[in-house]
């Protein structure tokens, strides 16, 4: 077992180093007019702003994923510094760089998250947002900054971004209005794919990425084991030793995991237990979808069948 993981590490460590190498990365300073943070907030911008003359461009490369431990570039420096505003997701998503990035170019920012959480979690205010499952159990919505994988939680992004456009650009405030509504209906139709699908029962998973905390809590899902793995972290021999102990201790069903380097790490258990694994999109990559409703229906559609085996 030892062994194995520690070729895994080798691996993982020179798909890491090919990846740096060969993110190249050229964006348009000329124009930009809204800066985005990275690919999830530009998503959801993008359908607000649809129909306008207002320019959007996304800060963070396309590889770069989530932003827990960003570090501005150059490049970033010369895009904040030309934009009139950067729309973050916050919930603490862009603590590493956002007092850099406003202490030196003075940049207006809209804060998807604002009102969603006080010190205590999910703000009063926002809590007729937030569904239970069939059995009546509310689900537990800690301060977990993947707020664009909860349909509950992305409508409030997308009103805040809305708002704060409106103040910017008040001659798109119309269609800006009704496109975000309409993005809304659309988020709510998802919302009625998800009860369609609940079942009855118990079903333990185990996640290889904490960005579908929200997506699995809302389907249903009782995370047994979340694993957040990246360039500086990866699981160890032990750990991974424990999870499959836990496994077979909680009678898990199903594994999830991105398609990305925690794959390895979740097809290693699935073949080791038996247990099925899914491949869900957390849409950090441009690579993954260009359409935010698609990819979280791809990704209902792919938690109802997991659950119906």
């Amino acid at each position: 077992m030892k062994k194995l993981f520690k070729k895994i590490t080798v691996f993982l460590a020179a798909v890491f180093s090919l990846a740096a190498f060969s993110a190249c990365y050229n964006p348009n300073t000329d124009s930009v007019s809204v800066l985005t943070s990275f690919y999830p907030v530009y998503l959801i911008t993008q359908r607000i702003t649809s129909g306008t003359d207002i320019n959007i461009q996304n800060m963070a490369r396309p590889q770069t994923g989530c932003l827990h431990d960003y570090q501005l570039t150059t490049l970033d420096m010369r895009l904040l510094s030309s934009a009139q505003v950067l729309i973050i997701n916050g919930a603490g998503m862009e603590h590493s760089f956002i007092e850099k990035a406003v202490g030196e170019t003075g940049i207006n920012v809209i804060d998807s998250s604002e009102g969603l959480f006080d010190e205590s979690g999910i703000n009063e205010e926002h809590e007729e947002h937030f569904h239970s499952d069939e059995e009546g159990h509310d689900h537990n919505h800690e301060t977990n900054s993947h707020l664009w994988m909860s349909l509950d939680m992305v409508s409030v992004q997308a009103q805040n971004i809305c708002s704060g456009l409106k103040e910017i650009y008040p001659q798109y405030s119309e269609i800006m209005d009704k496109n975000t509504q309409l993005f809304i209906n659309d988020v709510n139709s998802l919302k009625e794919l998800e009860k369609s699908n609940q079942t009855s029962g118990d079903f333990n998973v185990i996640s290889f990425n904490e960005a579908f905390h929200y997506i699995l809590e809302e389907n249903g899902a009782k995370i047994t084991s979340e694993i957040e793995i990246d360039e500086n972290t990866t699981p160890t021999a032990r750990q991974m030793a424990q999870i499959s102990d836990s496994a077979e201790e909680l009678n898990v069903k199903a594994i999830f995991c991105a398609d990305d380097n925690g794959r390895i790490f979740a097809e290693t258990i699935g073949r080791e237990l038996n247990i099925p694994v899914y491949v869900l999109d957390p849409l950090t990559y441009t690579v993954s979808s260009d359409d935010y409703i698609a990819a979280m229906k791809n990704n209902i559609l792919t938690i109802s069948e997991a659950k119906s085996k």
